[in-house]
């Protein structure tokens, strides 16, 4: 720490011992930390894995930086420099979300460094939910034939996501960017879906249908925009009808339902180029495991000997 430079880090006391171990314990190391598998990156943002040497689940490290003044004064301007900075702000939400019941991650540990009590990086460490792939890398599984989903399968991950989606928004929570890279998806113990979502944000009221345009139908086509090269309009509408609970839909969610369907209209290059991003890091990711496992090999012969 200097006199213009400050680090500070929270961490849930249950697993201090096991970032600890896995170097995740100290702001300067995890800002530098480099080396791991890449789940997402931006000009300003990424998220790593960290894997777990001693076994069990690892961790994802979300990283933002604000590398010019410019980005560090417009934080002033949206309250950082006196409020919660962007992953303590994460952290406190995921536990709400927790604390009610509905499907989050856990947050482990968020950090923050300051310059001149400007934020000029902070992150966000979640546990990984172990098994669990996010919905875009899971939908191009099943398009590939390596991921099987039978009829019934299907119809129930629809459903169970909309059931999710509609707890979630009548709660009073939104995510902001509620796209299918940013929910994760695997069987419970019983082979049914199971959800987990990330970046949650507060959204003062609770959901409303007779307005033209609000948050939650956002978030729906958002969805609808990530979901349009892996699912049919039956899927879709099936996911609306359980999302609104109703079997018949009313005129004026079928206005809303328009409407939704013109909002991914906006979405869809932009989300085209995400999908195609993620195809990209997967692809990446597979073949730095295949590397990893083949120096492995060529390492456990000169130990044996």
């Amino acid at each position: 720490m200097s006199m213009l430079h400050t680090d500070h880090m929270r961490m849930d006391p249950a697993y201090r011992d096991a970032l600890r171990e896995c170097g995740l314990d100290r702001v300067g190391l995890l800002l530098a930390r480099i080396g791991q598998r890449v789940a997402a990156w931006s000009r300003t943002t990424d998220t790593v894995h960290v894997p777990c040497e001693g076994g069990g689940p690892g961790f994802y490290l979300k990283r933002y930086f604000y590398p010019r003044w410019r980005n560090r004064i417009r934080g002033l301007f949206r309250g950082t420099f006196f409020g919660l900075h962007r992953g303590e702000a994460e952290f406190r939400l995921l536990n709400e979300m927790r604390a009610l019941g509905l499907p989050a991650v856990r947050p482990v540990a968020h950090g923050v460094r300051r310059i001149g009590h400007f934020v000029a990086a902070c992150f966000l460490i979640t546990e990984e939910v172990p098994g669990a792939v996010n919905l875009t890398t899971f939908a191009r599984e099943v398009a590939s034939g390596r991921q099987p989903l039978d009829f019934a399968q299907r119809v129930a991950l629809v459903r169970r996501l909309a059931q999710q989606v509609a707890a979630i928004h009548a709660a009073g929570f939104a995510h902001g960017q509620l796209f299918w890279r940013n929910v994760l998806v695997r069987p419970d113990p019983s082979g049914e879906p199971e959800f987990f979502f990330l970046d949650v944000r507060p959204r003062r009221g609770k959901r409303r249908l007779g307005r033209p345009v609000t948050w939650w139908m956002e978030e729906l086509a958002q969805l609808e925009a990530s979901a349009l090269p892996f699912t049919t309009r039956v899927d879709r509408m099936r996911f609306l009808a359980e999302y609104f609970g109703a079997r018949r839909l009313p005129p004026v969610i079928k206005a809303q339902i328009r409407e939704i369907d013109r909002l991914a209209r906006r979405w869809r290059r932009h989300e085209k180029q995400r999908i195609k991003m993620n195809d990209l890091f997967e692809e990446w990711n597979r073949q730095l495991a295949a590397e990893l496992a083949r120096a492995a090999g060529r390492a456990a012969p000169r130990q044996g000997g």
